[in-house]
């Protein structure tokens, strides 16, 4: 037996690891730590010439089950409009209003003024110009101090002539006056720590003698910020909750304070009466390591990021700012000879947890006791915090849970043997194997590394184990799609058929993925797979058009597996998912882990052992703990590098970076803050000339007209689909651009000519007797009918605006798609895009909908109405259901009785939004020389592309 040291602990051990764990528990040593210091005070923040400075059991505390809506406990509300859906609150923590002081307020009371600043109070800016023109270039231009003194410069020059004062004199001013804002302002703070263990007598390694520098901010200051944001106030849930659907009792998740875990933390925290009435606020941290440049010194980073669970997924997706860069984590570098020593990869590790440890120390009071914080809608509010899950991918998912590579940082399934069922890892079996079995033991019958202590053990309620989220875009999407399947494809064509023909099939596939006809966001392929670095939008788009592009050239079962697996991670990345869809999810696993057979029995793969494909297992779990996937996904995290990273590395000058990335962070987190401060005194309406024009105009008793144009209209020559801040008021709208093509058509007779349509002026005819519903009862002879002028305007594009918050979109989950008809796109070649048309609403999904193909949009008047119309041709589908191989809906153009193509004219309200074809390739080669905009003219027979984006996927698969 072993004895604890430590004066007055009286504990025994049966062996070191238990000891270990004991020490690193109960009698912690934090790193050793440097006086904090502000970042502008900091030597190596120089800016040099660039700037101045266990899973829940299923049960509540009650004995009821958490999905039972009857659950007599709870507190109930319809959400939503129609009351379709209801929830049951939490009955004990409700984020009941109080004062400055914690004493709770009555209800109604009325929050306190947020601000006394005035509508017109700019502060630290002289003026709106001032700050618009900071926070262009700063924010938006990214500009260099050089470049901005010239640009000063020759501003300021040009205001001489007629004694006008200049705005800023130089970088300089314009960056002391950032500096000077109050909101937003959270300092950086270093500590330092060093190796404290036993040295060898000789030849020392170089990391036992460094000291690493770690710089943070305080997560509570943080964390204060973020509630007390007002543009945060309409997306923020202060209670966990359990939604349903009113019909059905049928629960579902979406938000993250919709989930198990939620509510089973504040089960446990409200067993203390103090805490009754108080706001559950869970800490979300993500971390990982990126690189900036691979050229310069250097050039790895490890940030640390933190979220709160009460924001709703879709503001912690939109690039909100609902994820904050807290850290930046040292990175022990080391020589080959001792990089793969066990003394530096303990070292490593608990240099690791033990920062993690320190950065949140200030949390742990409120874990326990409520503090009060003031929130976004001007009411103060106790609130008690919670480490809460942890977005990280594999590599690190092993390192925070102090777990074997190779094995699940979930459940205790053997290495071996990821598939079989196994219980969950928890803290508390994890802590009694430490304390049982010796260091090899724990490592080859568990997994389990004992001499390190993951960061949670010193935190109530904190379970390392189930914190641990899943992780979308590498366990799925670059894991089990790309580095499994599209490479276990590639190895069993070899074992097949051997080097040389499987090489030809594989050009051909890459053809085929090359071929794929332009979508609005879609990446293109042009060589095909064949890429040096995939980055996590490349691999999206390659899921998009792989599955069509391997048909025929590999067996059927193989097709069954991608198929499934597209289905599973298109159904965990909806917003909302139900209990149906949990049946669904849990039969697409089923559905891949039968059909991936054919891999192993053909020799390609030995075992699928893999964590990352083993993963999806536990995905339904998941799902009821944490809620949507979607909203903890690594994706949000990595495309916060480019913000809080990766762009503040490039405008460093490259001596001492990270200082000046630190700055550069304060400097855009102020500018933000100032944004939405101004932009909630309505100070911000507009643009700042028109503001400035109705100053001046209002001074000289004019009126003044805003012109400006609804937004995105006019941006029809950029191949993006936008998300768009507004409210879900709608669920499609299609309106045509506004820019007039004036070197095409300007008469119905010149478009007939453009189009080679000879019979159009007929089909525009009986579509305008159908718009004026009179085409049924109309006897009279032609030229009786309705009139119109020759004239008519043709645009190239349309917008389509409609609600996918399971895609990009804004934090209404609006989305802004173009579909583009034009003989020559962004000087290239032509673009005829698809579409799908409503041709009978009172259907579901495919079988009220048609596919056209948009030949033209124009617009006419007739009778003193105008009609915004698309020339298109139809498509009629093939069977009445889906292709059972690929789960996509077939179509092929459709042609009149005497074998013509089906062309007609419809109106643009008729259109839904844009649709995606992939031709069926079946066996047939595809040319060398076919180009994308061939492809719609190549082929007798498509796809309905319903992974073209996951709205497209919801909106086909409510087909069957």
């Amino acid at each position: 037996m072993i004895p604890c040291t430590k004066t007055g602990c009286h504990r025994w051990f049966r062996n070191k690891s238990g000891l270990t764990q004991h020490v690193n528990v109960y009698h912690p040593v934090l790193p050793s730590v440097n006086i904090s210091v502000p970042v502008e005070q900091c030597q190596e923040s120089s800016a040099g010439e660039e700037h101045s400075q266990v899973l829940p059991d299923g049960y509540g505390d009650s004995g009821n089950p958490l999905d039972d809506p009857s659950n007599s406990n709870s507190l109930a509300e319809y959400v939503g409009p129609g009351d379709r859906y209801y929830r049951n609150y939490h009955p004990n923590l409700t984020g009941r209003p109080c004062d400055s002081l914690g004493n709770f307020l009555p209800a109604g009371h009325p929050a306190e003024p947020l601000t006394d600043m005035q509508p017109d109070d700019w502060s630290p800016y002289s003026s709106r110009l001032e700050f618009e023109l900071a926070d262009f270039l700063f924010t938006r231009s990214q500009m260099s101090a050089a470049n901005i003194n010239e640009l000063l410069n020759l501003w300021n020059a040009s205001l001489l002539s007629t004694g006008g004062q200049p705005i800023f004199r130089d970088s300089g001013e314009m960056y002391k006056t950032i500096d000077s804002t109050p909101l937003g302002d959270v300092q950086w703070e270093k500590f330092s720590t060093s190796y404290t263990g036993e040295r060898p007598t000789e030849n020392v390694p170089p990391w036992m003698n460094d000291t690493y520098d770690i710089w943070f901010r305080s997560p509570k200051e943080v964390i204060r910020n973020m509630l007390s944001r007002p543009d945060f106030s309409d997306a923020i849930d202060y209670r966990p909750f359990r939604e349903y659907e009113s019909a059905t009792d049928s629960r579902q998740w979406e938000d993250f304070m919709s989930g198990d875990w939620a509510w089973k933390q504040a089960d446990t925290i409200s067993r203390d009466p103090a805490t009754h009435g108080s706001t559950f606020v869970p800490i979300i941290l993500g971390s990982d390591k990126t690189t900036v440049s691979v050229a310069t010194g250097q050039n790895d980073y490890y940030p640390l990021y933190l979220s709160i669970g009460n924001i709703r997924n879709k503001v912690r997706r939109a690039h909100r700012n609902g994820v904050i860069l807290i850290a930046f984590l040292a990175i022990p570098h080391m020589d080959k000879e001792h990089a793969s020593t066990d003394a530096f990869r303990r070292f490593r590790r608990q240099l690791f947890h033990s920062s993690l440890a320190y950065i949140l120390h200030d949390l742990m009071p409120g874990m326990t006791e409520p503090i009060v914080m003031r929130f976004g809608d001007g009411h103060y509010r106790r609130v008690i915090f919670g480490l809460g899950p942890y977005i990280a991918d594999y590599e690190e998912q092993v390192l925070l849970a102090c777990i074997v590579r190779g094995w699940c940082v979930k459940c205790l399934a053997m290495r071996q043997a990821l598939d079989t069922d196994a219980l969950y890892r928890s803290r508390e079996h994890a802590e009694a194997l430490i304390e049982e079995f010796d260091l090899k033991n724990l490592r080859d019958e568990y997994g389990i590394i004992g001499d390190i202590i993951p960061f949670t053990s010193g935190f109530p309620r904190a379970d390392i184990y189930e914190l641990i989220t899943p992780d979308i875009l590498h366990q799925i999407i670059k894991g089990t799609f790309k580095d499994h399947l599209v490479e276990w494809v590639e190895s069993y064509l070899k074992a097949m058929h051997g080097t040389a023909k499987a090489n030809a099939i594989l050009d051909d596939i890459d053809r085929r993925i090359a071929a794929v006809a332009p979508f609005t966001g879609l990446r293109r392929f042009p060589e095909g797979r064949h890429f040096k670095q995939w980055t996590g939008n490349d691999l999206k788009a390659l899921m998009k058009v792989y599955l069509p592009a391997i048909e025929g050239h590999v067996p059927v079962e193989i097709v069954w597996t991608f198929c499934a697996l597209l289905e599973f991670t298109y159904l965990v990345r909806r917003n909302v998912i139900t209990e149906e869809t949990l049946v669904t999810i849990e039969d697409a696993i089923n559905r891949f882990h039968k059909h991936r057979e054919i891999f192993r029995e053909s020799g390609t793969v030995q075992t699928f052992s893999l964590p990352r494909q083993h993963a999806m297992k536990h995905y339904p779990d998941l799902i009821r703990l944490f809620g949507a996937p979607n909203g903890l996904c690594t994706s949000i995290t990595e495309s916060k590098h480019i913000d809080a990273v990766k762009d503040p590395y490039r405008r460093t000058n490259r001596n001492k970076p990270l200082g000046q990335m630190l700055i550069i962070n304060q400097h855009l987190d102020k500018l933000a803050a100032s944004r939405r401060d101004f932009s909630r005194r309505g100070m911000l309406e507009g643009s700042c000339l028109t503001a400035t024009m109705q100053l001046f105009s209002t001074r000289d008793g004019r009126a003044h007209s805003n012109t400006s144009e609804a937004p995105g209209l006019n941006r029809c020559n950029e191949d993006t689909d936008e998300a768009v801040d507004c409210p879900t008021s709608i669920e499609v709208h299609v309106e045509l651009a506004r820019t007039p093509q004036t070197k095409r058509a300007r008469t119905v007779t010149e478009l007939a000519a453009e189009l080679n349509l000879q019979h159009l002026p007929t089909i525009l005819e009986e579509f305008l007797l159908q718009q004026l519903d009179a085409y049924d009862n109309c006897d009279s002879d032609l030229p009786e009918w309705p009139t119109y002028g020759n004239k008519i305007t043709v645009v190239n594009a349309a917008a389509a605006l409609f609600y996918a918050p399971s895609d990009i979109s804004g934090i209404g989950g609006m989305r802004r798609e173009y579909i583009r008809s034009c003989h020559s796109w962004q000087n290239g070649a032509p673009r005829y895009d698809c579409a799908f048309v409503n041709t009978d609403s009172g259907l579901k999904g495919m079988y009220g909908l048609d596919i056209v193909r948009i030949l033209a949009f124009f617009s006419f008047v007739s009778q003193s109405k105008r009609y915004p119309c698309a020339v298109v041709r139809w498509f009629d589908r093939v069977g009445d259901k889906p292709d059972t191989d690929t789960g996509m809906w077939i179509v092929r153009p459709a042609f009149t009785a005497q074998r013509r193509p089906s062309i007609g004219i419809i109106h643009v309200d008729t259109l839904y939004r844009a649709a995606h074809l992939i031709p069926l390739y079946a066996t047939r080669p595809v040319s060398r020389n076919l180009k994308p905009h061939h492809s719609y003219d190549s082929f007798t027979a498509f796809y309905i592309n319903k992974f073209i984006d996951h709205h497209a996927f919801s909106l086909l698969s409510d087909s069957y």
